[in-house]
C-alpha cells in the first residue's frame, strides 16, 4: 500500500487540501502571527489538525493576494512578530471555498450514511 493510501497519508492529503480554508477561517476573525496560527488550529480542532510549518501556506496565500503581511508588532509574549491579515480578496475566496467544502462534505456524509448497516436484525 502506498504511503498516500495509508490512513496517515490520507490525513496528510486532507490537511493539505484544507489548510488554506482553515487558515483563512482563523484570519477571518483576527490577525495572527505564524506560530500562533499553528497553536490556534490545534486548539480549535481539539488537537485533530496540526500544521507544523505554516510558512509555505502563508507565503503562497500572500502571493495570491488572499492575505497580507502586516507591520511587525509586539505579541502577547513581548516579542516582535510578523502578523498576517486577510484581504478582501481572501474573504471572497474563503466564502467560495467554504461553500464548496460544505456542499462536498454534505455529499460525503450522505454517501457514508447510505453505506451504514441498517438497524440490527435487518439485512444489509
Amino acid at each position: 500500500m502506498g504511503e498516500s493510501r495509508s490512513p496517515q497519508g490520507i490525513e496528510e492529503n486532507l490537511k493539505k487540501a484544507l489548510a488554506e480554508l482553515l487558515v483563512l477561517a482563523l484570519l477571518h476573525r483576527r490577525e495572527y502571527y505564524a506560530l500562533e496560527l499553528t497553536t490556534a488550529l490545534a486548539e480549535h480542532s481539539g488537537g485533530a489538525i496540526r500544521i507544523t510549518f505554516p510558512y509555505a501556506i502563508l507565503y503562497r496565500m500572500t502571493e495570491q493576494g488572499y492575505i497580507q503581511e502586516l507591520p511587525r508588532r509586539k505579541s502577547p509574549d513581548g516579542r516582535r512578530r510578523q502578523y498576517f491579515g486577510i484581504t478582501e480578496s481572501g474573504r471572497r475566496y474563503f466564502d467560495q471555498m467554504r461553500e464548496i467544502y460544505e456542499k462536498f462534505t454534505a455529499g460525503v456524509g450522505r454517501v457514508l450514511s447510505a453505506a451504514r448497516p441498517e438497524e440490527e436484525g435487518e439485512p444489509t
